[in-house]
């Protein structure tokens, strides 16, 4: 009997390691740019900044207007969004937690033509 009971909790044991080592310690900000009049804006250039850090990870919206950062560590973030011929967008205050996936749809303003 108390080999089944050893057994049965080191399972216990390796079970709740395996769930614990699962949850990881990153966040995800995703979502869609779009101009005043609700067009997506395709190439626009996103970049995300942990302040607390100073890691900044970029990328470039797609056709659809969307953009993903994935795995990105928890903590205080800015998002900036620009592109030619607009506005840029600037959001700051953003606090990722664990395995949380917040979608910021930007609204770039047309900019001003020269």
């Amino acid at each position: 009997m108390k080999t089944i009971t050893c057994i049965s909790i080191s399972c216990m044991f390796l079970l709740a390691g395996t769930v614990a080592w699962g949850q990881g310690t990153t966040a995800r900000i995703s979502g869609t740019i779009k101009d005043t009049s609700g067009l997506p804006v395709v190439d626009a250039a996103i970049q995300v900044t942990q302040t607390a850090t100073g890691l900044i990870r970029t990328a470039t919206s797609n056709q659809a207007g969307s953009y993903a950062f994935a795995e990105l560590p928890i903590g205080p973030y800015m998002l900036e969004v620009s592109k030619a011929g607009f506005g840029k967008y600037v959001q700051s205050g953003i606090l990722l937690q664990v395995d949380s996936s917040p979608s910021i749809d930007p609204v770039l303003k047309v900019g001003s033509v020269a």
